[in-house]
């Protein structure tokens, strides 16, 4: 087969011309990559460029999954307080709770790993790695029987973290616990495409930005965590924002662990077997609390419960007076 002049001019016309596109599709991809990872940074600088959980004593346990943050204050029998795994979770949440319970009890929290101040790696985040973690905490740091409270889904942390280690701990308040239904769920195809697409690097990090905006923090507070809006304290949406930036792009893998549901898991066996005294404070207008309840006196009987009026999720920060006082009197009593 034979071809003129003019059939091999084409063809190098044609190779030339697929080579333009090639390349103005690279520099395309490369500008936009490039806009990305810059709004991406931008983001993360200015969410906390206030330093609003910069603190002057800051200490750490050398865990081996990362360092885990934590405070320590007051004298008594220890309390370690754990925040919820929402993003933004740290142990800003217990700010307002801290002083008071610190009266009468050395109190702990921390920053659960993945979370806050604490190392963010690049991993799967479970119930399991987290219980793990409180249990070695309590043991390497505490270092006596102690006492927890959680914050919304955190509770199965610390019902795990008792079946597994039961010695280590002494009663458990369990402040808006998650549902036992929404533990047992599995995660449906859409969710794990999403926890995938979180977990890569600059639109997983990009998607994580626009899911953790400072108006969907500010939205949490007015609709899920505070009943009356007029008690949210000026700046603490900044601080769950900040915390939720904090440690850089790796922040998104906690979130995306969550969102494929890693750190839920199944606690109705550990629930009966548990022979710990346990105590529910629901929000008197949390939505969903009075199955929530219901659900957990079933499997335990045991389970003592209370109702604090005009609060949602965040009864803790929204009446931590009142909250404190039913803690003190359950703990001590």
């Amino acid at each position: 087969m034979t071809y003129n002049n003019s059939t091999l001019q084409k063809g190098a016309d044609n190779v030339k011309e697929n080579r333009k596109k090639l390349l103005k599709g690279i520099g395309i991809t490369a500008v936009a990559a490039g806009t990305v990872y810059g709004i991406n940074r931008l983001v993360f600088f200015l969410s906390t460029v206030k330093e609003l959980l910069t603190s002057k004593e800051k200490s750490y346990y050398s865990w081996r999954f990362g360092n885990i943050y934590y405070s320590k204050k007051g004298e008594g029998k220890p309390v370690l307080l754990i925040h919820s795994l929402t993003s933004s979770g740290a142990d800003c949440e217990w700010h307002a709770l801290l002083d008071e319970l610190a009266e009468s009890h050395t109190v702990y929290t921390i920053d659960l790993p993945g979370c806050g101040r604490s190392g963010k790696e690049k991993m799967i985040y479970t119930n399991y790695l987290y219980v793990q973690a409180v249990n070695d905490f309590v043991k390497h740091i505490i270092k006596a029987k102690t006492d927890i409270i959680t914050s919304g889904d955190s509770s199965s942390i610390a019902v795990m973290a008792c079946h597994s280690e039961p010695s280590l701990h002494g009663r458990f308040i369990f402040i808006n616990p998650e549902s036992l239904d929404h533990m047992v769920k599995r995660p449906k195809t859409w969710q794990k495409c999403l926890s995938y697409v979180m977990q890569l690097p600059l639109i997983g990090t990009l998607y994580y930005v626009l899911v953790n905006s400072k108006w969907k923090i500010k939205s949490d507070f007015e609709n899920k965590y505070y009943f009356d809006h007029t008690k949210i304290a000026p700046g603490m949406a900044d601080m769950f924002y900040e915390a939720a930036h904090l440690g850089g792009f790796a922040a998104r893998f906690a979130c995306a662990s969550k969102i494929g549901y890693y750190t839920r898991i199944n606690v109705v066996y550990a629930l009966k077997q548990i022979d710990h005294s346990m105590y529910i404070i629901g929000g008197g207008e949390a939505e969903g609390m009075d199955e929530t309840i219901a659900g957990y006196t079933h499997f335990n009987p045991a389970i003592e419960t209370v109702r604090i009026e005009a609060t949602k999720g965040m009864p803790h920060m929204e009446k931590p007076v009142e909250t404190a006082d039913l803690c003190k009197l359950y703990l001590e009593h």
